[in-house]
């Protein structure tokens, strides 16, 4: 899980004619490509996000802006940060799952002659959790991706950092 970082861009071109260039790049399913940036938006807002081909996670980190026209181009103004599914999905992962834990421990130590059966009751979700946590961390590359989305709307729509 990741924090949100803003981000700050300025392209030359309108927010219509970015609008319409995503939209094109978005229709086109790219049947070769091993990895891609995803998205859907309007003149208004895009939001954005780099998959790997086969292998989807909703991990990744997104892109989420909005376009305003400013001086003959538009500016670019959002956040990368991890989708909210992705943000809540880990504390009910373990919530849900404490609760086994905490009925194996009562179990252990209140119903005489369960020490097997509790002690496999907890074990299990225990190990889950230990398991899916090191899955939720380890996820994706979200410097990498970050770097893909920013490469990509610089090659596409001239998007350059504001200084």
């Amino acid at each position: 899980m990741s924090d949100t970082q803003a981000i700050d861009l300025f392209s030359p071109l309108s927010p219509e004619d970015i609008a319409r260039k995503l939209q094109k790049i978005m229709d086109d399913p790219m049947p070769g490509a091993k990895a891609r940036v995803f998205g859907k938006g309007s003149e208004r807002d895009m939001t954005l996000c780099y998959r790997q081909r086969d292998t989807r996670t909703n991990m990744e980190p997104t892109l989420d802006a909005v376009m305003e026209p400013q001086g003959g181009g538009t500016r670019i103004t959002g956040t990368f940060g991890a989708p909210p599914g992705a943000r809540y999905f880990p504390y009910i992962w373990v919530g849900f799952l404490s609760l086994f834990v905490i009925g194996g421990v009562l179990a252990f130590l209140y119903i005489p002659g369960a020490g097997l059966f509790a002690t496999i009751f907890a074990g299990i979700p225990l190990l889950m959790i230990f398991a899916g946590l090191a899955a939720f961390r380890t996820g994706s590359n979200s410097a990498d991706d970050k770097m893909k989305i920013l490469d990509f709307l610089a090659r596409e729509i001239d998007a350059r950092p504001i200084s």
